[in-house]
């Protein structure tokens, strides 16, 4: 894959999680036309961290790039592989039934935290070792 191709495929991940996360605990209810706009509630908050942590995840993968190449490698295809499988998920979802929606809508988000989580500790201790190394 090409650099933009690849950002566009990490983009389109980003956009298809958060449209998960849009959908996953939404209960629609009708409203009524007189309602002033209420303040973001807690799911539209928790969205909205939830994509800054995808795009802060995104930044510290490619500063891994220059700390440590070969793990770099290794986090980017299996972020890559799992923005492709959300895309692919996002375009089913509407088809499965709810309780299957919240499973694998939970599963999505663990696999985003814990790859993140681990490019995150992977950038920490290749700095800290660059650290060690200045004398």
């Amino acid at each position: 894959m090409t650099d933009n191709s690849v950002r566009l495929a990490v983009r389109a991940g980003i956009l298809m999680l958060a449209l998960l996360g849009a959908t996953a605990c939404q209960n629609v209810k009708p409203k009524a036309a007189d309602k002033p706009q209420p303040a973001p509630s807690v799911e539209t908050q928790r969205q909205q961290r939830e994509a800054k942590r995808l795009q802060q995840c995104q930044q510290e993968l490619a500063a891994l790039q220059k700390i440590n190449p070969e793990r770099y490698q290794d986090n980017q295809r299996a972020f890559d592989s799992l923005m492709s499988g959300a895309s692919q998920y996002a375009g089913l979802r509407a088809r499965v039934n709810d309780d299957t929606q919240e499973t694998v809508d939970a599963l999505y988000r663990y696999k985003v935290s814990r790859l993140c989580a681990e490019i995150e500790q992977s950038v920490l201790i290749g700095l800290a070792e660059r650290g060690e190394q200045v004398k």
